[in-house]
């Protein structure tokens, strides 16, 4: 293997040049031509460690989107449920800048997201997987009687998935118009969520004054009280 006088192998070089064109033209600005360029060596080099553009990307992928498995393992400790779905947010807001640049690549060339299949283990083009990580510590906070017995917590996870993925999309888009900043967008999320989660509705009837008007539900809520929690593991 090659190496550069700056003591990066050549593959290494092809790789950080593919992220940087990605992130920065995206998909069609990454041609052979241009992170050859940009990791200054000849196309030859290139495809001396890679059969073309689609086993570079999907080998970048693969290597270089942030895991997210280790993002959100951890305990839940003495988290209430408000503490651990900002948590949750705030990990969830980070991975997703760092990914969706990348990510953006799978789905502007279709033979390129079949080559990557089966997808690698807690990536942001694998939301089923990342989607279980939190869910179990949602899991864990119903477990614990920190948020209701019934409380959906697959549904309150994809919520999350889905807000903080259209951030980060939205964000790429058109930067600085999402209308909060990360701080505010993080904790009002976090906190509907949890609110969605503790809040225990009961449903009592009243009539409503007059003649041939339906009866109206009035709901009240009653806040889930803390108790213990086990590390989740």
């Amino acid at each position: 293997m090659s190496t550069s006088v700056r003591g990066y192998s050549t593959r290494a070089r092809l790789l950080d040049a593919a992220e940087h064109l990605l992130r920065e033209r995206g998909l069609a600005g990454a041609t052979t031509k241009a992170i050859a360029a940009d990791a200054e060596c000849s196309e030859a080099a290139l495809y001396k460690h890679f059969s073309g553009k689609g086993e570079l990307l999907g080998t970048l992928l693969r290597e270089r989107l942030p895991a997210a498995g280790p993002l959100l393992a951890g305990a839940v400790r003495d988290e209430d449920a408000e503490a651990c779905c900002v948590r949750l947010v705030r990990q969830l807001v980070w991975y997703y800048e760092q990914s969706v640049p990348l990510i953006g690549a799978l789905f502007a060339d279709r033979a390129l997201l079949t080559g990557l299949r089966p997808l690698p283990y807690g990536t942001a083009a694998a939301p089923d997987e990342l989607l279980e990580a939190v869910v179990r510590h949602l899991q864990a906070l119903r477990e614990c009687g920190r948020i209701r017995a019934d409380a959906d917590v697959r549904a309150a996870g994809a919520l999350l998935l889905g807000v903080c993925f259209q951030r980060a999309t939205l964000t790429q888009v058109a930067p600085g118009g999402w209308p909060w900043s990360t701080e505010e967008f993080t904790a009002v999320v976090g906190r509907t969520v949890a609110a969605s989660l503790t809040a225990r509705t009961a449903r009592t009837a009243r009539a409503v004054p007059g003649p041939g008007l339906p009866r109206r539900t009035r709901h009240e809520t009653v806040a889930e009280p803390a108790a213990p929690c086990k590390e989740l593991e």
